[in-house]
């Protein structure tokens, strides 16, 4: 049930071609840099009878923008965890969006982002979401179609990190076929253009209260080296541009796209037996303090304005019935432990994070539990999200669990015990192994720490409610499950043994 990469094809197609070798004296992929190309692009791209706009694609860091009442929720974690977001220029006449990294596309325009991928790291992706649709009030943030991944990106090279790639997001099919081939013109082959397409069948293309309103991000996770993640996210190497054609081109929408398949049918259940005793050894560990069994379910939220729905899955459903999918990629589970609870520092209270290791058996690239210390606001703290291939530190796989179901002899633990883990997470850990600590602290990218303060934003976004206090926190744990590596898209919930959560000490007896 071991997870692996998937077999990646080396693509050898590429020659010297208008300057995209950085070295011209080595040749390889590893010497390739798409942004050599740029200057040549714009020009075909302009002989082709478009005028073009230049964008930003740079880190947004959503937690310090929740603190700063430029956003109205995180959900993500600060830095050093990289999301980069595509800013561009609002349209002639059209009235910008309180939010800086949403922006509107013509029926015919196409926003082009030319580039390289992250350094080595277990997962990255590139998504656009329909923030806001025409005739809605409220945030939707949902994905307009698939995300395209680390299993399907397309680039050259040995593997898929550090390479070059072309990305095309457009709702018109000429205007996909006349880019795509001022690209291939400049000397960027085939092989490395993406494509992202924006049915107007799922979110309405156009300029000002007929267009939706839409955000790019691109998440990067679980880096093999640290800091050369933390450059990429200091220095993204990408340009990005609108393309709007001169004269208006007749319509030519592109299609619905097609969904990749979740599941294979395979499922977690034989360890259910296994992660019962797990339970079990954890309430037995912790005999005489008062415990509380969280639930665990699709992460969901009631949110201003007019108390609308909110639920992380099933994108399509969410549009037909008008609830906000709370930005949740096809890429990904998101299940989220209820009710919230609260970790003080004058309190004996911890909570135990269980479950099976998703990434050791085969159903996610990565996994992880991050959490999120406001209901309503959703932030992350430093160092706040632990990610399966960390889940046993430097042991042996399953080692956290041991801890609880035979911590004096490991021959007595049942044999999938490989596949499980347990953590504590609490305001102090005091040198216990697989332990969290949440810290009470916010730091930006520059390493410069910040005030985090509360705003009411949908009421009033200019004035704060007060100072973040981690004591008053409401919190939630919250798991992720990213892309399977059979299906290259999130796995089947029901394919899952759900991630639990129990929480020790004297919050839910009022205290």
């Amino acid at each position: 049930m071991k997870v692996g990469r998937r077999p990646l094809v080396v693509v050898v197609a590429l020659v010297a071609l208008l300057g995209l070798v950085t070295d011209e004296s080595v040749s390889g992929p590893a010497n390739w840099s798409a942004l050599n190309g740029v200057d040549t692009l714009t020009k075909t791209l302009q002989k082709a009878g478009f005028s073009l706009q230049s964008g930003e694609f740079t880190y947004w860091d959503l937690v310090q923008a929740t603190c700063e009442g430029k956003v109205p929720q995180a959900g993500n974690n600060p830095w050093p965890n990289i999301y980069l977001s595509l800013k561009l220029p609002v349209h002639r006449g059209v009235e910008p969006q309180p939010v800086d990294r949403y922006w509107q596309l013509g029926k015919d325009e196409a926003i082009v982002l030319v580039g390289q991928t992250p350094p080595s790291v277990r997962f990255f992706h590139y998504q656009t979401f329909a923030i806001s649709l025409p005739g809605i009030q409220y945030p939707m943030r949902f994905p307009i179609g698939e995300a395209i991944n680390i299993g399907t990106i397309k680039t050259i090279g040995p593997d898929k990190y550090d390479t070059p790639i072309v990305y095309i997001i457009t709702g018109h099919r000429e205007t996909e076929r006349r880019v795509r081939a001022a690209a291939v013109e400049a000397g960027y082959p085939d092989d490395i253009i993406n494509v992202e397409t924006i049915s107007p069948v799922i979110a309405p293309l156009g300029v000002g209260d007929e267009g939706s309103w839409f955000a790019l991000v691109h998440r990067v996770a679980v880096p093999l080296v640290q800091t050369a993640v933390e450059d990429y996210g200091r220095n993204p190497p990408y340009r990005a541009f609108r393309v709007t054609p001169h004269q208006r081109l007749k319509d030519d929408p592109e299609p619905v796209p097609v969904l990749r398949v979740r599941g294979t049918g395979h499922t977690e259940m034989p360890l259910y037996p296994s992660l019962k005793k797990l339970r079990q050894a954890i309430l037995d560990r912790y005999a005489g303090m008062p415990a509380k069994e969280l639930d665990s379910k699709i992460t969901q939220e009631t949110l201003l304005p007019g108390n609308h729905e909110a639920i992380a899955e099933k994108p399509f459903v969410g549009l037909q019935r008008g609830i906000d999918v709370f930005g949740a990629s096809r890429d990904n589970v998101s299940i989220t432990s209820y009710p919230s609870f609260r970790l003080r520092d004058d309190k004996d209270e911890f909570v135990i994070v269980y479950g099976v290791n998703h990434q050791t058996t085969g159903k996610a690239t990565y996994a992880s539990f991050t959490p999120y210390v406001d209901k309503d606001r959703w932030f992350g703290l430093k160092d706040g999200t632990t990610t399966s291939n960390n889940y046993d530190a430097t042991g042996n796989p399953g080692d956290s669990a041991r801890r609880f179901l035979c911590p004096d002899d490991a021959s007595k633990c049942p044999a999938d015990v490989q596949y499980l883990y347990a953590w504590k997470v609490a305001r102090q850990c005091n040198g216990e192994p697989y332990c969290m600590p949440l810290k009470d602290e916010f730091v930006s990218m520059d390493g410069q720490p910040y005030e985090c303060y509360l705003y009411d934003w949908y009421k009033d976004p200019t004035n704060p409610i007060g100072p973040f206090d981690l004591n008053a926190a409401d919190i939630n744990i919250t798991w992720r499950s990213y892309m399977e590596p059979a299906t290259n898209v999130g796995p089947d919930d029901n394919e899952l043994l759900y991630d639990r959560l129990i929480y020790f000490g004297p919050y839910f007896d009022g205290q």
